[in-house]
């Protein structure tokens, strides 16, 4: 029991005249009684004090609910960032190769087939082997040499352009598409950000809401226990003068115990 109801029930005690009759005694200390659990309620005690704490509990969980999902919103995005940065970091290389005339768009040019590896193995050993050959005959080239150097020259004109120019088509088409597929990482984290903050937003948005709906249910809860204690004090109030009971006039009519209490004239030992 706390103090505030002691408090009344001692109220009630000296409230209590000495002569009077049982239904005057009872009257007082249900006054006394109601007086202690109004001014519990009324200073954060009782059904008020109940509820406030029951609401403090209720929004410590929902702020709990809160930060674990916000941790989990901010440890998705960190782990999407990587990617999206990725994605962000390969996207102007990939916009600059596919541009016009860009690096993973234009065309096959004279330049590339000889530089091409292929083109460079054959005509070095082609080159190897007229070089033999005028070195069997002392540095001269006979006629059928130099007839199969012009035949070795078209053939792989006509052979090496064609696979050169494949090659070098491949080679465009996987740097094109792995640099889009680079890029295409950051869309892909950006949508999953989005996702993780939309749930965060939902989660977070119902948690804070409940926080709302449980502290004003707490307040109201509090407000109707103390206009329901106020009532009971008027209730037992009007219980107590209806039994006769007063609060002293000016000559000290009425007094609990001569040598406790004294009402009126008289003061408190």
């Amino acid at each position: 029991m706390s103090w505030k109801k002691l408090a009344g029930a001692a109220l009630g005690f000296a409230l209590a005249p000495v002569t009077g009759g049982a239904s005057l005694k009872l009257a007082a200390a249900g006054l006394g009684a109601t007086l202690g659990g109004a001014l519990d309620e009324a200073t954060g005690g009782g059904a008020a004090g109940a509820a406030k704490d029951a609401a403090s509990a209720a929004n410590a969980s929902a702020q709990s609910q809160i930060d674990l999902q916000r941790r989990m919103y901010e440890e998705g995005v960190a782990r999407q960032q990587p990617f999206y940065q990725a994605g962000v970091n390969a996207l102007p290389g990939y916009l600059s190769g596919i541009g016009q005339n860009g690096e993973l768009v234009r065309g096959f040019t004279m330049a590339d087939y000889q530089a091409d590896p292929g083109y460079a193995f054959r005509l070095s050993e082609g080159q190897k082997q007229l070089d033999r050959q005028a070195a069997m005959r002392g540095g001269q080239i006979s006629g059928s040499s130099l007839k199969a150097a012009a035949r070795f020259g078209q053939d792989m004109a006509s052979q090496e352009y064609s696979n050169a120019y494949n090659r070098f088509r491949d080679t465009q088409g996987l740097r094109r598409n792995a640099l889009a597929g680079v890029t295409g990482f950051a869309p892909t984290a950006a949508n999953a950000m989005g996702n993780l903050g939309q749930n965060y937003a939902t989660g977070a948005g119902n948690a804070m809401a409940n926080q709302g709906v449980t502290s004003a249910n707490a307040l109201l809860a509090g407000q109707q226990a103390r206009s329901s204690s106020y009532g009971e004090v008027g209730s037992a109030l009007s219980k107590y003068l209806g039994a006769g009971g007063s609060f002293g006039g000016g000559g000290g009519t009425f007094q609990a115990d001569p040598n406790v209490y004294a009402f009126g004239s008289q003061s408190w030992d």
